[in-house]
């Protein structure tokens, strides 16, 4: 089965100290194998998503002095972009490989997304075995793994579910997946990765078909 094509040379590149060459690195070795596995597993990633997924990646932004603790190739409906709706990512960083799925900023559905996580919050705490090692990203700094989250209990998800809304502190944000080591990403195969999404699958279609 074929590799994802992600290994030592991407997950070097974030150990580059100047963020200035790192983003440059980012730009000319990383991007362009996201790129590629992205369209590699769209086809893929829709049907696993039970809809049509159009692959994007955001590229390398930064400011002079600093540079991303972490780049993905992101999958979402909207062939123009990601705003405010629910989106899959493969997201490469310092010594780790990252399955997500994940929300940023707000549009007309956040109420409808938020009010679907709360309703599901003592389901979602059922899910058992998909769920074991989620972990929860937002303000995730791009160093040490988060932590394996309490998904087990429906007050985690109702956590979650206030992130969603204007309460949350970061207002219309969702973003949780699975990772492996860089060891681990470097004998991935592409199957494996469709595996993890898989069992990501109900989280991006409750998002997804929230009403």
């Amino acid at each position: 089965m074929a590799g994802i094509g992600i290994g030592q040379e991407e997950f070097a590149v974030f150990e580059i100290d100047d963020p200035d060459r790192r983003a440059a690195a980012l730009e000319a070795r990383v991007l362009p194998r996201l790129e590629s596995l992205g369209e590699g597993i769209a086809a893929g990633l829709s049907r696993v998503a039970g809809k049509r997924l159009h692959p994007h990646c955001p590229g390398v932004r930064h400011r002079r002095g600093t540079a991303p603790v972490e780049l993905f190739v992101a999958f979402s409906e909207n062939p123009r972009g990601l705003g405010g709706q629910p989106f899959l990512a493969v997201a490469v960083s310092r010594g780790q490989l990252h399955a997500r799925v994940a929300v940023r900023g707000e549009s007309p559905r956040t109420g409808a997304m938020r009010r679907a996580v709360a309703r599901e919050a003592a389901n979602l705490a059922r899910k058992g075995k998909p769920f074991r090692k989620l972990r929860q990203y937002l303000r995730w700094d791009g160093q040490e793994l988060p932590e394996i989250a309490p998904a087990h209990s429906a007050a985690f998800w109702e956590e979650v579910a206030m992130e969603l809304g204007p309460s949350g502190r970061r207002a219309g944000s969702f973003d949780l997946g699975v990772a492996w080591s860089g060891e681990e990403a470097r004998s991935l195969a592409v199957g494996d990765l469709l595996g993890a999404f898989r069992d990501l699958a109900p989280l991006y279609k409750l998002l997804a078909n929230a009403t």
